[in-house]
C-alpha cells in the first residue's frame, strides 16, 4: 500500500505536461516591403506572427480579410490591421483558415511604392 502512495504523486506530476508553444513566423516590414512574400501558413495550425518594423519610420500589416477569417488567440490588433511605429516589433498568436489573402501597408502611397504581399494559407 505504501508502494502506491508514492506512485500516485509521481503519476499525477508526469501527466502535466507543459502547454506547446505555437511556431513563430517572422514578418520583416520595411520601407517598401515585406519579407517573406508570399507568407506562407498552414491551416488549423496556431502560429505566432511576429511583425519587425526595420524601418525609421512607420509603418502598418493591412489584412481584414486573413484576420477576419482567422481565430485570434492573442495579440493586438484593430480592424484588421498591426500598426507598428519605427523599429517596433508586435506579435498576433492566430489559427489561420485555407484561403488566399492581400496585405499591405495602409499609409499613403506604401502599397504604390511595392508594400504589399499575399498570404497563402494551405
Amino acid at each position: 500500500m505504501r508502494r502506491l502512495l508514492l506512485l500516485v504523486p509521481a503519476f499525477a506530476i508526469a501527466s502535466v505536461a507543459p502547454a506547446a508553444t505555437p511556431p513563430v513566423t517572422t514578418i520583416n516590414l520595411f520601407s517598401y516591403g515585406y519579407n517573406p512574400g508570399p507568407i506562407n501558413l498552414t491551416a488549423g495550425q496556431e502560429v505566432t506572427l511576429k511583425f519587425v518594423n526595420t524601418a525609421t519610420k512607420g509603418h502598418d500589416f493591412t489584412a481584414p480579410e486573413f484576420f477576419a477569417a482567422s481565430r485570434i488567440v492573442s495579440g493586438d490588433l484593430k480592424e484588421g490591421e498591426i500598426d507598428l511605429g519605427a523599429g517596433e516589433t508586435k506579435t498576433v498568436t492566430l489559427v489561420p483558415t485555407k484561403g488566399e489573402y492581400h496585405a499591405h501597408c495602409g499609409h499613403p502611397f506604401h502599397s504604390a511604392l511595392g508594400m504589399h504581399t499575399k498570404i497563402e494559407v494551405r
